[in-house]
């Protein structure tokens, strides 16, 4: 688990090609920091935030650009997030994509998490900070307000429109810039979020493809459980909410277990923004996928598993899962 907040390595090599348009080299901007290029290249390493930090302040001195955020932000492509960057741009929906960043920020940085809130008309993206993330708090959160902004035109093909809302007064070098973004910007907020139409949730995804989703999607919860960064309660629960021999538990069989009521565990659910319904949702589309990996299953030994009266009923969630039935998935894997 990355206890100390951290970025994977490869955000600091996206700074060094940002600054090169500067004209600065990468030993200009590497030099003294005990980075290479060549470490920036190794999937696994992770750079501390307090490091990155340094990177960036060395960065905006070495070019003479204040609103270096933005252009981190501008520049900023979904690809560059890696497995949980794919599952979202492969994601059936703008609602899909934000469910999986909202899920798996915390594989990218445990500096922040992000909160996706839809109303009758309108929807937000709220960024929380973890970490004081201080002297770069203001430009990390107009550096991800622009990235969001950007990737969502990316991933979308659609000029989009809405506003933001910042905990910070305007910054001078921001004025010049507010161009870039799809609409109004509001200082000295309570929290730092996108508001946008809610109807946006719902725009398909230029680059949907549900068979590399899903195979992202694994690879995400698989990477999740490795490292061990479920949410202590959240990890609990699903922890008690299936066995072999009895399949899915209710809530109130969990709450039992949990020796709490059905009304608490619901309300420390909500607290870690989550219900019930879905972790059981999310397990069952796991399963699913792992259990038609094993040819020697018929679909209807894979429903009855799953807690499926019948195969017509697997088969409809399959497909809402994964836009494919499971006959269909279990042809594809095999190629």
């Amino acid at each position: 688990m990355h206890d100390s907040p951290s970025l994977p390595m490869v955000y600091a090599l996206f700074i060094v090609d940002i600054v090169s348009r500067w004209g600065v080299s990468d030993a200009q901007l590497l030099e003294g920091t005990g980075l290479t290029r060549e470490m920036m290249l190794e999937p696994q390493r992770r750079l501390a935030l307090d490091d990155f930090n340094t990177l960036i302040i060395r960065a905006r001195d070495l070019t003479g650009e204040t609103a270096l955020a933005m252009h981190f932000g501008v520049t900023m492509q979904v690809s560059l997030h890696g497995f949980v960057g794919f599952a979202a741009m492969t994601a059936a929906t703008v609602r899909e994509a934000l469910t999986v960043a909202e899920r798996f920020i915390g594989m990218i940085s445990n500096a922040f998490e992000l909160r996706v809130e839809e109303g009758p008309q309108e929807a937000s993206l709220t960024i929380i900070p973890h970490t004081d993330l201080q002297p770069l708090r203001e430009a990390a959160i107009i550096g991800l307000i622009f990235g969001f902004v950007h990737m969502g035109q990316a991933v979308t093909g659609k000029t989009l429109t809405g506003r933001a809302e910042v905990e910070f007064a305007e910054p001078p070098y921001l004025a010049p810039i507010k161009q870039y973004l799809p609409g109004p910007v509001e200082f000295d907020r309570p929290v730092n979020r996108l508001i946008f139409p809610s109807s946006y949730l719902d725009l398909p995804m230029i680059m949907a493809n549900p068979v590399a989703s899903q195979m992202a999607l694994t690879q995400c919860e698989q990477d999740l459980r490795r490292f061990g960064m479920e949410k202590p309660f959240v990890a609990q629960v699903k922890a008690l909410m299936y066995d072999e021999r009895r399949g899915f538990s209710t809530l109130e069989q969990v709450a039992e277990r949990l020796h709490m009521s059905e009304r608490t565990l619901k309300r420390q659910l909500a607290g870690n923004q989550v219900a019930y319904s879905d972790l059981v949702e999310e397990a069952r589309k796991q399963m699913a996928t792992d259990l038609l990996e094993d040819p020697r299953l018929s679909l209807e030994s894979v429903a009855e598993k799953l807690g499926y009266s019948d195969v017509a009923n697997f088969n409809r969630a399959f497909k809402r899962w994964t836009g494919l039935t499971p006959s269909g998935w279990r042809k594809n894997q095999r190629g």
